[in-house]
Parts: C-alpha cells; structure tokens; sequence
C-alpha cells in the first residue's frame, strides 16, 4: 500500500480530469485486471481542470543560482511564466513579491511573481490556493521555513534575487472514475469499497488520499487472489472497488445513475485519510449518529472489539458522528425529503488538520479509549499537513505505514461479516 501512494503521488494531483487523474485511473485498472477483477472506466461530466507540472523558485544573492524554496507550490490557475526578480517585501514595480495578504491581480499589479506566505497548514507547510480573476503572472505559496529567513534579511536592510519557472496545463475535460467488480454469488446485490482518487486540495495528497485508494486496492486484490486460491469462497454478492475521479462530483453522477441498475446497494465502506495521524494510535468510523447506519456500526464495532490489540490491528477505536467532507455522505442525502438513505460509513485515522473533540453517541462509546479523556466526549486525531503541500508520502503514509493495515483489515471483515449475516 506505501508502494501503491508513492506511484499514485508521483503521477501528479490527480485532480478531477486532469492528465494525472486520467493516468491514475489507467495504473489502477490495469492493477484490477491484473488481480483479476472486471474493470469499468467511467467518464464523469467535463469541467475545467488545472495542473501544475513542474516548477522551481530560488532566492540568494546577487548573481548566485540561489537556493530552492522547497515549500513553493502554486497557486491553481498560476500561468506558464519563467523570470527574476529583486526579492521585495510587500508590492514594487519588477520584483517577486514576497506578500502574506490574500493576493489579487489588482493588489499585486507590476510584479514579475508573487510567493505568497498567508496561507500555512498546521505543519507550517503552504496549503495550495486557487486563483481568482485574471492572472498573467504565477503565484506561489510558501511556508514559513522559507519565507522567515527571507523576510529577516531583507528586513535587515540585506539584498535577495529571486528566479521562478512554472510549467503548468489546464483545460476542460471529464474524469476518470474506476469501478471494478469481483462478482458474487448473488449478483442482484453489492457491496461497495471506495475512495477519492483524487489530492482534493491540489496537492500531493498522499494521506488524502492517495491512502484510500491504496487501501481499496489492496482490499481487491486480498480478496481476489483467496477466491482464486480457494481459501475464500465466492462472496455472497458483488463486491465493487471503486476510485471516484473527482471526490463528492463522481460520487454524485454515480448515485444518480444508481437508479437504472438492477444490482442493489447493500452498504458502503469508504476509505479517507486512512494513513496518518498526528497524535493518536486509533481507528474510526463515521457516522454512528444516522438511523440507516446503525447495524453496520455496530457490526464494524464488534470487528475492532474482537481484533482490538491483536497484530495488525489498532490498540484503541471510536465510531464517531456525523462530521461530514468525504464522500460517503453522498449515499446519505439527508437534506433532500424522501432520498433513499444506504448505510455508508467512512474508516480512518485522522480527520481534517487538527485534533478535535466531540460528544460521544449514546449507545456507542468509544473502545479501550485513552484514559483521562473528557467523559461523554471523543477526541478525533487530525493530519497537520492535511490539504498542503506537505502531504507527501515521507510526511505521511511512509511514517505510519500501520495505518492503511488497520483500515483494510477492519474494512475487509466487516463486509465478510455483513454478507455472511453476522454481528
């Protein structure tokens, strides 16, 4: 599963119908025909898409090469530009402009560039903007391990050139959506394993989550190669392995096209920022607080009862409600009056960029929890480099490679205790 990020992040951000989107979606179905599934590439609605390809800015003294910002990252809908520039605090006519207000083409008129350093993750790690208005000149977003030493010598009254490149593609174009289906005994029904394929902020997005699509993956092929094998039978229904092209976008165009299918939905067990955690060793599940999900909450609870502790499994768990953000809400349209509701759940390790505490449902306390905690309340581990440049596979996913095991494994036995018929 690390092997499967690296190759997942190293093709680019996978936004929805971007090349490496595109070319995600082609690793991966041929990855599912390998393990031998049947493979089904969907195209989800055209929209505009953006991606950066490479890109490089240097700051140092006069007539040196400079030294490489390594946080720069660019700003969604930053142009195709190369130049350079004296480095300047604030806006100047010629210079890169070193700036930490929101920039605008109107507050940033007569620089060469802009690096940006008003917009950090947890981890101090630039989180990637999206462009408003016209531009004819890129934006870069730094962190402050960058931009503190820059902004102390030039406040010093000391002298920065800085160059830049950018190399970036956009266009209009549907994406890529995977679904691929180990057929059951009962193909009238299905259950369904899935993940946003892509970064979702526009950056690496290894932990989100590159992490989940790993983990749907290698569920795939575990499952495939002991039916092959005969150590597992033929699952009682169709199981389908999904990796949506765009996170709630593809999600939605499926639902909507669930109506013409004949194979009903049993449940949906979702995979999102599944490979790190800052500061806790423990597994979720949401949303333990909707009607429709309460029997698989309680079957994925009596999973990590049984296996709590046991090698490969996490040391302490919580089912959590209702928090929103990843897809699997989209099988639970709770705002429109009569929407078929399908219980959904989402299994993970982190959630959002910090810590965050919140109530416990009745009837659903945490497992083997950490002593000391707030009674009646759950404390939900965060990503500090959750939606920046810095959710790279060294800062996530290759830190904590444990992670991604506990969720396939809980994800995993969950759904053959479901079609089996047991608690």
């Amino acid at each position: 599963m690390t092997d499967a990020v690296r190759r997942l992040v190293g093709l680019g951000t996978r936004m929805y119908g971007t090349p490496s989107n595109h070319a995600a979606a082609a690793w991966l179905s041929i990855a599912f025909r390998e393990a031998g599934l049947k493979v089904d590439m969907r195209k989800d609605s055209p929209r505009p898409w953006y991606q950066p390809v490479k890109w490089e800015v240097r700051a140092g003294g006069a007539g040196a090469p400079g030294n490489l910002l390594e946080t720069a990252w660019p700003s969604s809908g930053s142009p195709n530009a190369k130049g350079e520039g004296e480095l300047a605090l604030g806006v100047a006519q010629g210079a890169v402009c070193l700036v930490s207000a929101n920039p605008t083409p109107e507050n940033t008129a007569g620089c060469a560039a802009v690096l940006f350093d008003g917009r950090a993750s947890a981890s101090g790690w630039p989180t990637p903007g999206r462009l408003r208005g016209t531009w004819t000149i890129p934006v870069f977003n730094l962190g402050p391990k960058d931009t503190a030493p820059l902004r102390e010598l030039l406040g010093s009254g000391g002298r920065i050139r800085a160059s830049f490149a950018l190399e970036s593609a956009s266009g209009t174009d549907g994406a890529s959506t995977v679904v691929a289906t180990l057929p059951g005994r009962d193909r009238t029904k299905y259950i369904l394993f899935c993940a946003h394929g892509d970064a979702d902020s526009g950056g690496p997005g290894a932990n989100d989550n590159a992490s989940g699509v790993a983990i749907v993956l290698e569920i795939a092929r575990t499952m495939a190669a002991a039916v092959k094998a005969g150590r597992l039978p033929q699952p009682a229904w169709d199981v389908r392995f999904v990796s949506w092209g765009g996170e709630i976008a593809s999600t939605r165009e499926y639902v909507a096209a669930m109506a013409s299918e004949k194979a009903q939905l049993q449940a949906v067990f979702n995979f999102d920022q599944s490979g790190f955690g800052a500061s806790k060793e423990a597994l979720y599940v949401e949303p333990d607080d909707i009607p429709v999900n309460k029997d698989v909450i309680t079957l994925v609870r009596s999973v990590m009862t049984d296996h709590l502790g046991g090698k490969g499994f996490p040391e302490h768990a919580a089912s959590v409600k209702s928090q929103g953000g990843t897809d699997s809400y989209v099988f639970q349209n709770t705002r429109t009056p009569g929407a078929t509701l399908y219980p959904s759940i989402t299994l993970y390790t982190s959630a959002w960029d910090r810590e965050r505490t919140v109530p416990v449902t009745e009837g659903f306390p945490p497992i083997n929890w950490y002593p000391g905690e707030q009674p009646g309340m759950i404390t939900v581990d965060g990503d500090p480099f959750y939606h920046s440049s810095g959710d790279t596979p060294a800062n996530t996913t290759d830190t904590e490679p444990g992670n991604m095991g506990w969720c396939a494994r809980v994800g995993l036995l969950s759904a053959l205790r479901l079609m089996a018929g047991r608690q």
